[in-house]
């Protein structure tokens, strides 16, 4: 019998923000443990975004699943595949919720790496509009306007510098833009070498990598 572990934690906002580096509650190696405590092993491709580590393991059992730790409350989540449109949500619920949430037209719904992703537009001629859901509330945890990127004030390398080493990255090197976001790789205050995908117009991290 599969057994899916999920602890949620209810938010009164529907759609949650990209969380400043400052705010991250859990570093890699605590993440890491919390997924061991709740029973999984060989935990590999870890990374934090959408407010949430995310990796891939395996259950003592020998199942494999996609595994959500909530960096603000520790809050776990199992998801295996066999369970989608099952015990979890599947595409029909996804495109339901989207469509409950106001948005006629709907593509490209996708489960990817722990989240489902989707492409929607309120209407026919509507602004597009890229969205990532939690798997298994469908909460919004991201949405991300095309013309907004397009249009969105970049900030210039040296203040993406100087924010980062607020933040406690050090070594920072490589640093890049790119498809419309700064990338780089550096070094985090635990000490462990990380690739970043970096808000332009804001200087947030958004995504932090472990680097192999």
């Amino acid at each position: 019998m599969t057994v899916t572990r999920t602890t949620l934690t209810t938010t009164a906002a529907a759609l949650l923000l990209a969380l400043a580096p400052a705010a991250w509650a859990l570093n890699a190696s605590q993440a890491l443990q919390v997924m061991q405590n709740n029973g999984y092993v060989a935990a590999h491709g870890l990374v934090l975004e959408h407010g949430h580590w995310t990796a891939q393991a395996t259950s003592q059992a020998g199942q494999r699943a996609h595994l959500l730790v909530h960096d603000a409350t520790s809050g776990f989540t199992a998801i295996q595949r066999a369970d989608i449109g099952t015990k979890l949500p599947g595409a029909a619920q996804v495109t339901e919720r989207l469509r409950s949430l106001g948005y006629a037209v709907i593509h490209d719904v996708a489960f990817d790496d722990g989240f489902w992703e989707a492409e929607v537009r309120q209407s026919r001629r509507g602004e597009k509009i890229e969205l990532v859901l939690h798997p298994v509330s469908l909460a919004v945890l991201s949405q991300t306007s095309a013309a907004g990127n397009a249009n969105a004030n970049v900030l210039p390398a040296a203040q993406i510098l100087q924010l980062l080493q607020q933040a406690g990255y050090t070594q920072v090197r490589d640093l890049e833009f790119d498809d419309g976001r700064w990338e780089a790789e550096a070094y985090n205050a635990a000490g462990q070498p990380v690739d970043l995908s970096i808000n332009a117009a804001t200087g947030a991290v958004e995504r932090e990598k472990l680097d192999d």
